[in-house]
């Protein structure tokens, strides 16, 4: 393809062009009415071109995944459950409505059903909720969720939630897309161990996999365990049954494993990172800066895969990032934070310790 025409090449060849083919215009300089117009024409022009180059990369890119009907993932919406509250037993039964907005950490839910407080009961049973909007940030720690936004009924006056809200998803990097697609070419003989990989990445909520080979076979039964993540660290029953129908086939479809070959397909064990860090600043709200910097922290630990290290150094690069952060210094962990290909690394806590120079 051609390559990009700019302003400059696209304002000369226009005003020779326009020499050439007449000669009652003389004028143009800057300013003069045929140089404003040309101007005009060649910016449009140039931005046509950098657009048609940008589709054309674009399109190319595409044009190899479309032969394997191969997809970027788009991000998923974490769920949950909330319990509503009251201050005390009441004869009345409440019934809380679908559609209440809640809210914890900044990020926002809404509930996709119905539930009621008994009468005589002070909690609601469990209402499931929705993130606003897609993302791994709104996978939330249990008790995260305090806040009601919703007009409720006047005696219902707290909600948390019991478990964490998982599920939450970003949508996929052209950096992971491409590596996923690497090990879909690696996989394509079907049997080995990528080919058990591609098949369990091929799950839309599934973000992560390890497949560990046993030799000899697991407990005399198992020949190959399968760990998958769906962004938040972990996987539910309802997920694990997809990726083993992903994997070994179904009436329909066929599967990724040898003959005689046993698969057990589990969630990783989500190992908790403690932070203890201090940073230098000017002067700033301290409480606001350590909720910023924990939530940077929170994100970059909580986006790492199964088997992923925790590297200090992006953490360090991330938090100076900051306009007002002159200086950071890691106090623990003090040395990378590594897991194994059955592990997954997650935020525990942190403390931010903030130091006006």
């Amino acid at each position: 393809m051609a390559d990009i025409k700019r302003y400059d090449e696209l304002m000369e060849e226009a005003c020779a062009n326009m020499i050439a083919r007449q000669n009652k215009i003389t004028d143009f300089n800057e300013g003069s009415i045929i140089h404003t117009i040309l101007d005009t024409f060649c910016r449009i022009v140039e931005r046509v071109y950098i657009a048609i180059r940008s589709g054309f990369n674009q399109g190319l890119i595409m044009l190899i995944y479309s032969v394997f009907k191969f997809e970027k993932k788009s991000g998923t919406y974490a769920s949950g459950k909330v319990t509503f509250s009251r201050a005390s037993a009441l004869d009345a039964r409440t019934v809380i409505p679908s559609g209440v907005k809640v809210s914890g950490n900044g990020f926002n839910f809404v509930t996709t059903e119905a539930g009621a407080i008994e009468a005589g009961a002070v909690d609601s049973d469990e209402i499931t909720i929705k993130a606003e909007e897609a993302g791994s940030d709104y996978n939330l720690e249990a008790g995260a969720i305090t806040s009601i936004d919703s007009s409720v009924p006047s005696d219902i006056s707290a909600v948390t939630n019991k478990n964490a809200i998982t599920g939450g998803t970003n949508e996929e990097t052209d950096a992971e897309v491409e590596e996923r697609f690497t090990k879909k070419l690696a996989g394509l003989s079907g049997t080995n161990l990528y080919g058990i990989e591609d098949a369990a990445l091929s799950v839309d909520s599934v973000r992560s996999v390890s497949v560990k080979n046993h030799k000899p076979p697991l407990k005399n039964v198992y020949h190959v365990s399968v760990y998958v993540d769906d962004g938040s660290g972990t996987a539910s029953d309802e997920l694990l049954q997809e990726v083993k129908k992903a994997v070994e086939g179904t009436e329909t479809q066929n599967g990724h494993l040898a003959p005689g070959v046993n698969a057990r397909y589990l969630a990783p064990t989500a190992v908790p990172v403690d932070f203890e860090i201090e940073v230098s600043t000017g002067e700033v709200d301290t409480a606001e800066t350590q909720a910023e910097i924990k939530k940077i922290v929170q994100s970059y630990v909580n986006s790492l895969r199964i088997g992923g290290t925790v590297i200090l150094s992006t953490i360090v690069a991330k938090i100076r990032a900051l306009s007002y952060v002159s200086d950071v210094t890691i106090k623990s962990p003090t040395e990378n934070f590594t897991v194994n290909s059955e592990q997954i690394a997650r935020f525990g806590n942190a403390e931010i310790t903030v130091v006006e120079s």
